[in-house]
């Protein structure tokens, strides 16, 4: 009984897991491996990049999803649109992204 009890707990713990990974979309922007997972309304974005964590606010887009903010003293916009993403550093360099 007590294995059996075990085996469920484990189970929900992993779905739980799963779940989670569901919500996390990961790119490969050039160099830098970018994390996203979306706040529930979409107004935020937590990224990880290469590491390195920053909250990045939904910004006024004419098409797509458009995130801003700032990491380590550069600016930080990832845009996309479907599964089409960019990222772009500091307004001057433009990386393109694909899915990982």
């Amino acid at each position: 009984m007590k294995k059996l009890l075990l085996l469920v707990m484990l189970t929900s713990v992993l779905g739980a897991c799963n779940k989670q990974d569901e919500d996390l979309f990961i790119r490969q922007c050039g160099d830098y491996t970018v994390e996203m997972d979306f706040s529930d309304d979409g107004s935020y974005m937590n990224a990880d990049i290469n590491g390195d964590e920053v909250i990045l606010e939904r910004v006024i887009s004419a098409s797509g999803a458009k995130y801003s903010g700032v990491l380590n003293d550069t600016n930080i916009v990832m845009w996309g649109k479907g599964d089409e993403w960019t990222m772009l550093l500091d307004d001057d360099m433009i990386i393109s992204c694909v899915a990982e």
